[in-house]
């Protein structure tokens, strides 16, 4: 009689169980991040000089006439490690078509040793930048990571993109940034 009354919520358990490994399984991946309906679209990006990792000296987000990609990251961010290998590929893509697209990473509440550790680690050949006291992240509405903004030519954002970007992506909003009119 006793064997019985253990029996049942056993093979209920791992029935529920296996339906919850079977949700898991068979849901559908994330592709690419979420492009977000920000109240900083539109407006001008601002300014900042700082020091990339290797000390040179950069104005973030650029000269006008560029669209610049800023890649907000961390070495500690799971989504980040998941997206570097994405950056990579759209930084070769940027080499190889001699685009005039820019992209900076740019370091938010992470050391700068550990940021230029996880930049070796994934072959990040773009610069990154340090963010001291998180003056660029708030300037641009960064709250969570990884995020990806995106200026246009003109200095304007044009999209802010949440989660992790693919290169296939980036490609098209840059391409539509580039098309932006004054």
């Amino acid at each position: 009689m006793r064997r019985h009354s253990v029996r049942a919520p056993a093979i209920a358990a791992l029935v529920l169980f296996a339906a919850f490994a079977v949700f898991l399984f068979t849901r559908p991946v994330a592709q690419g991040a979420t492009s977000v309906a920000s109240p900083l679209i539109g407006t001008t990006g601002q300014r900042f000089s700082t020091a990339t990792l290797l000390g040179h000296q950069i104005v973030v987000p650029g000269s006008k006439g560029h669209v610049v990609v800023l890649s907000f990251f961390a070495s500690w961010c799971g989504p980040c490690k998941t997206e570097a290998p994405e950056l990579a590929t759209f930084q070769w893509h940027l080499h190889t078509t001699h685009s005039t697209t820019a992209l900076l990473g740019v370091v938010y509440n992470d050391s700068n040793a550990s940021a230029a550790s996880f930049a070796r680690t994934y072959g990040l050949s773009y610069p990154v930048v340090a963010d001291p006291g998180g003056l660029i992240a708030n300037a641009y509405g960064v709250t969570g990571l990884p995020r990806t903004v995106v200026v246009d030519a003109h200095g304007r954002i044009a999209a802010v993109l949440v989660g992790a970007v693919t290169s296939s992506q980036l490609t098209a909003v840059t391409d539509a940034a580039a098309r932006q009119r004054a």
